[in-house]
């Protein structure tokens, strides 16, 4: 996340989906990937994204349904730089969290951004988990070890009114 680009609409779809999952019982933790400077507006960002701090000390193990918002510049990528997340810590920090969601604007001009959605959900897939997105201007990944635990959020999205067309799951279809 740059701090040039806090406030924008994208912040405002990530408070939707951390509003939305701490409804439905989650905790909800943001590792915002800082870039640029924030010493003056990480404090409101996370107050405005309504998710704690990622910190081991603010961990307290007695949770149970926990969540995990990556907040790249980009989003999704092959390698992990400054700017990208990878499948492979998505899938990591799902051994500590029962949702990791990333936002993902990571999409050549080169290959449809279904084929890429697929792509990454395939990807996911070999590696263990399962996964669907948020198809929109704003694309976002959202992970689970379980299905079940999916299938749950996606209908709580729903049920706030959000079509579901907006949903690209595993097979590609809604």
């Amino acid at each position: 996340m740059n701090s040039a680009w806090f406030g924008d609409s994208y912040d405002i779809v990530k408070r939707f989906f951390v509003d939305i999952l701490k409804r439905n019982g989650y905790s909800v933790t943001v590792d915002p990937m800082f870039t640029g400077t924030w010493q003056q507006i990480e404090e409101p960002f996370h107050r405005f994204i309504g998710a704690e701090r990622l910190s081991d000390a603010e961990w307290p193990s007695s949770r149970s349904r926990t969540a995990l918002l990556l907040d790249p510049d980009t989003g999704v990528g092959a390698k992990a730089t400054r700017k990208h997340v990878t499948l492979e810590r998505i899938v990591d920090e799902l051994e500590r969290y029962e949702i990791v969601f990333s936002f993902d604007q990571s999409f050549s001009r080169g290959q449809s951004a279904e084929e890429k959605m697929s792509e990454k959900l395939n990807g996911l897939r070999k590696k263990g988990a399962y996964g669907f997105y948020y198809n929109s201007h704003a694309k976002f990944l959202f992970a689970a070890r379980q299905p079940d635990e999916l299938v749950l959020i996606k209908e709580a999205f729903v049920a706030t009114g959000l079509p579901e067309t907006r949903f690209w799951n595993q097979a590609g279809t809604n």
